[in-house]
């Protein structure tokens, strides 16, 4: 057979079983409910596999039983052979197609193509019934043959193929071969920005069905608010042509207590208005009203067992299936998302199936360990960027209560306006579109289906939506292409009520990396208007790349405060990095390029909230306060307005655990039960328990379980806030160490104790810092070039990166009990230059430094103002009276919390996947640093400043591209700013917003330096 017939895309399947709800066949009730079927079993494990050039590179009768395949490789099914020491690699690129010279639906013709080889065997009580194959995803055809007879074909890497193996299997072993080819006509429109891998990356297994079955089970549970009733509706279908099999039917809990009657349904042939329901020739729908039930959402995600047994007409159990549900209510209205009747918010994260060791290969315990994490960080929702998940992470959402717009598997973004257009693609597109909904429509988390991504906006769009309100007019349609111009142009062009077209395929307005100032402009005029009824959704926002998600806090403030803005997605949850080693066996995160994958996007697939390994990046705990469901507002003195922002649930689960610092020092603490209903505020006067102190007073309030859940052991805090109550920073405060402070001839400073070693080093102004992704784009890694001409052009174009210091004059004078030194210097760029005057006095062993800089005129925006200089890095403990525990900038640190926080040098480094930027503290009144000893340093400011020690410098992060690249220093760096950039999203997205951009003009700051712990024995 010429496989290669295949690769185009009116063909879509052959022979391929049609769509169905994940249904596993149980012999009785008993089994079902207990989840151990005897009609399934895995074929994940060892397969053996040879991986040639092309389909037509494949040897004769490879496929066969009688070829020996004994010295063919072995690979781990599920798997992706590019992450298993094959020659093919993973290969990323973002718009672009991993080839030149192409257009759809052709492909290279070097097509690397995999062959799989396993057998299997029938057990006894499976030969009266039919033996169905499931292969869960492959990437990006598949061809099935049995016992060297050709089977069918699937195309849909993202949702399963399903083909009838039994009028081939036979007893004893049976061989499955599979012909996975990694390119064809399918790749155009799957141009996701991520990895393109290849293999059969889901589980495959065989499985056992009854001749006559029950092939749907399809189940709409509504929840009335207003009366607490919950409507069932479920649909049936029997695979036979024969009417005289019925079927028992009801609704019981989890546990198995029945809430429902049986009832006992004939299987009939569908009536017109069920046809659309289900695709068997004989069908039932029963309908079933339970009072009092318990409804379903992210908050209270109870669900229930719907049962179907299918009786004979002997009245024996043929076979039971089961669908696990939810009652709720999807309203969209009045531009909000209604949920059971209530309006809720959307804090959510776009999703990819990824693993930084298995590729796009996921257990269901690795699935559940991230959607755990997003719980703990308020994330309420996901968007299967940009296809359907694997089926199993839906079943975890409806249990952890996420939840999901559901993505089909649809991206064309190379040929985004024409592809779509191609009349030889619609029923690929259509097919993407029905097939998503027909697995995954039983799902209570499911809230709306969206069309794809960056697909343009074609009439196959409009009959995808037409079919899927026809079919599931429960849940909400979202079609980005249909509008993306919409909250991006310049103009008010896009103050316009939708057209007709737009409104039957796009039932919210979305968005994409808009400002903030957009969202909330357009959210007023919607809402004074009322000229667009739908909410507004964003799709894709607030950039997540490296050190990134500047005014995180303004976005998600915006979801609160705006009715019609019902929330949106981050992009994305999880950096995309590959685990790989360098030749010296350092380990780094891998990105586009690092396979010898040309072309290629860099590093424009590490953008997620999290490392490759779910290690947190600071951005997701500011992510965590902005959508924390509870709200603490200061009314004065010790007075605290605490609002339930929740929709659903009140705070009988939280305890409020306070506390009073003085400056930064616990001084009382205590605990309130709490009791407030959804919507509602409670106020709080915590007077008489205020301290009577002398320095800075604070509150801090955490809102913490008081048991523990699915998601979060006890005490875990969901929401935290902090309010200055009264007093102001102290003076100067100094330590009981004395040091001295050596200036040679060209005023370069250090510091020693007591005439000893110089400690502080390279003392000078600073007004450079490693560049962030959203300042160079991966720091210039795509393409090698600036390509979107950011903040770091700019800087090397200025000289800001190689300064030049020039001393214009030094002054000393000396009295019995103090020294005042005076440095002028001129910072010279490749054009202009900055004066940096510093006056130091000494007295007591304690320098204060009185800083003015004073920046040209063009110099209009910088990284950073201060003063930077080098310790041993024996002085490896670092506290700090600042803001913490994680690093903090101007427009990321609205999460930070302000107190005296203990780490380690080493510790503030933070592995971003590309070294950049990090470990900044705003708002410090102190730092020290000392070594085990005791002995060490202390950094005093007048007023708060920007601080921060690190074990890597500024030049080796500028340099980096991957972690294997950046090797300690031998000194510990310390800035000490009164003023830094903020971090933005400008990668893709807006960069850092006015109020965060360092201007030209003068800087003046004081900071003062002393020792701390005992002088060494003489």
């Amino acid at each position: 057979m010429d496989v290669t017939n295949f690769l185009q895309p009116e063909v879509v399947e052959v022979n391929r079983l049609p769509a169905r709800q994940p249904l596993e066949s149980f012999a009785n009730v008993e089994q079902a409910r207990q989840d151990t079927s005897r009609f399934r079993r895995s074929l994940d494990g060892r397969w053996r596999f040879k991986l040639v050039e092309s389909p037509s590179s494949a040897p004769r009768q490879w496929q066969h039983p009688a070829t020996n395949d004994s010295r063919w490789a072995t690979i781990s099914v599920p798997g992706v052979w590019t992450r298993q020491s094959f020659d093919d690699l993973p290969h990323y690129t973002n718009v672009v197609m991993p080839w030149t010279g192409k257009e759809p639906p052709y492909v290279p013709e070097h097509n690397p193509t995999g062959l799989y080889r396993t057998t299997f065997t029938v057990p006894r009580n499976w030969r009266s019934r039919d033996v169905i194959v499931h292969l869960g995803g492959a990437e990006s055809l598949a061809a099935v043959w049995c016992n060297g007879e050709f089977v069918g074909m699937g195309k849909d890497s993202r949702l399963p193929s399903e083909f009838d193996l039994s009028q081939l299997v036979t007893q004893g072993d049976n061989l499955l071969a599979v012909m996975v080819i990694r390119w064809s006509d399918a790749t155009w429109i799957e141009d996701q920005d991520h990895w393109w891998h290849a293999g059969l990356h889901r589980s495959v297994y065989i499985e056992a069905r009854p001749k006559v079955r029950l092939d749907e089970l399809i189940v709409d549970a509504d929840y009335e608010p207003k009366t607490q009733l919950g409507t069932c509706e479920i649909s049936i279908g029997l695979n036979a042509r024969r009417r005289s099999f019925t079927a028992n039917l009801w609704v019981e809990t989890e546990g198995g207590t029945g809430l429902s009657p049986l009832r006992t349904s004939l299987l009939t042939l569908p009536r017109a208005d069920n046809r659309a329901r289900s695709r068997c020739e004989f069908s039932a729908l029963e309908r079933f009203e339970i009072p009092s039930v318990q409804p379903w959402s992210s908050e209270t995600p109870t669900r229930y067992r719907v049962v179907a047994e299918l009786i004979d007409p002997n009245g024996k159990t043929v076979e039971v299936v089961t669908a696990l549900t939810g009652f709720r209510r999807i309203e969209v209205s009045d531009r909000r998302i209604n949920i059971n009747g209530t309006a809720i918010k959307i804090f959510g994260v776009n999703r990819h199936d990824h693993h930084p060791v298995t590729g796009k290969t996921m257990t269901k315990d690795e699935m559940r360990e991230e959607l755990v994490l997003m719980k703990q960080h308020n994330i309420n929702a996901i968007r299967t960027a940009h296809y359907p998940n694997d089926h199993r992470l839906l079943d975890l959402c409806d249990e952890l209560g996420l939840y999901v717009v559901d993505e089909a598997n649809i991206e064309c973004h190379a040929r985004e306006t024409t592809l779509a257009h191609n009349p030889r693609y619609t029923a690929a597109l259509m097919s993407r579109v029905t097939r998503m909904v027909t697995r995954d429509r039983n799902h209570p988390c499911g809230i709306g289906w969206s069309l794809g991504n960056e697909s343009g906006n074609a009439p196959v769009h409009s009959a995808a939506a037409a079919w899927i309100s026809h079919t599931d007019p429960t849940r909400f349609i979202h079609h980005e292409g249909a509008e993306r111009w919409r909250t991006t142009a310049s103009t008010d062009e896009w103050k316009q009520p939708p057209s007709p077209s737009v409104q039957r395929c796009q039932h919210v307005v979305s968005a994409m990396y808009s400002p903030v100032s957009t969202l909330i402009e357009w959210a007023k005029w919607a809402e004074t208007t009322a000229l667009d009824e739908r909410p507004l959704l964003i799709c894709e926002s607030s950039h997540a790349m490296g050190n990134s998600t500047g005014a995180l806090d303004r976005y998600l403030e915006a979801f609160w405060q705006h009715d019609a803005i019902a929330g949106g997605f981050v992009w994305d949850w999880r950096d995309q990095g590959l685990l790989e080693h360098d030749e010296n066996g350092r380990p780094f995160w891998a990105f586009g390029g690092h396979f010898g994958d040309t072309p290629n996007d860099a590093n424009f697939c590490i953008n997620g909230l999290t490392a490759p390994d779910l290690t947190p990046h600071p951005a997701l705990r500011e992510f965590a306060w902005g959508a924390q469901p509870l709200l603490a507002e200061h009314l004065g003195d010790c007075k605290v307005r605490v609002t339930n922002r929740r929709s659903f649930t009140a705070t009988t689960d939280l305890a409020m655990e306070w506390a009073f610092t003085d400056d930064g020092e616990l001084t009382r603490r205590g605990r309130e039960l709490i009791d407030i209903s959804p919507g509602t505020s409670i106020t709080i006067d915590l007077s008489s328990s205020r301290p009577d102190v002398s320095g800075e007073l604070h509150l801090s309030i955490e809102f913490c379980l008081r048991n523990a859940t699915s998601w979060a052991p006890t005490s875990h805090v969901v929401a935290w806030e902090q309010f200055a109550i009264s007093g102001s920073q102290q003076r100067l405060t100094h330590r009981h160490l004395p040091l001295d402070l050596v200036t040679d001839d060209q005023a370069e400073l250090s510091v020693s104790f007591g005439g000893g070693d110089p400690f502080v080093t390279d003392l000078c102004a600073s007004l450079w810092r490693a560049p962030t992704d959203n300042y160079g784009f991966g720091q210039s890694l795509l393409h090698g070039v600036h390509s979107l001409g950011g903040a770091q052009q700019r800087w090397e174009e200025w000289g800001l990166h190689q300064l030049e210091y020039e001393l214009v004059n030094i002054s000393r004078q000396q009295s019995d009990d103090e020294c005042v030194i005076s440095i002028s210097r001129a910072l010279h760029g490749t054009s202009h230059h900055a004066k940096h005057t510093t006056h130091i006095s000494i007295a007591s062993g304690v320098a204060v430094f009185d800083e003015h800089i004073q920046l040209p005129a063009l110099w209009t925006d910088l990284p950073r103002v201060g003063i930077r200089f080098e310790v041993p890095p024996h002085f490896s403990q670092l506290s700090w009276f600042g803001l913490g525990p994680t690093e903090s900038y101007p427009d990321r640190c609205s999460g930070s919390t302000l107190s005296h926080w203990q780490s380690t040098v080493d510790e503030q480094f933070h592995a971003y996947v590309v070294p950049q930027e990090h470990g900044a503290h705003m708002g410090c009144r102190w730092m020290q640093l000392c070594a085990p000893s005791g002995q060490g340093l202390r950094i005093d400011a007048a007023t708060p400043l920007i601080m921060t020690a690190r074990p890597h410098h500024d030049r080796d992060l500028t340099h980096a591209s991957t972690l294997a690249d950046l090797h300690q220093a031998t000194t510990t760096e310390v800035h000490v700013d009164v003023a830094m950039r903020g971090v933005g999203t400008g990668a893709c997205g807006p960069d850092v917003l006015p109020d965060y951009v360092v201007p030209a003009g003068d800087y003046r700051w004081t900071w003062a330096l002393s020792g701390v712990g005992k002088p060494a024995p003489t």
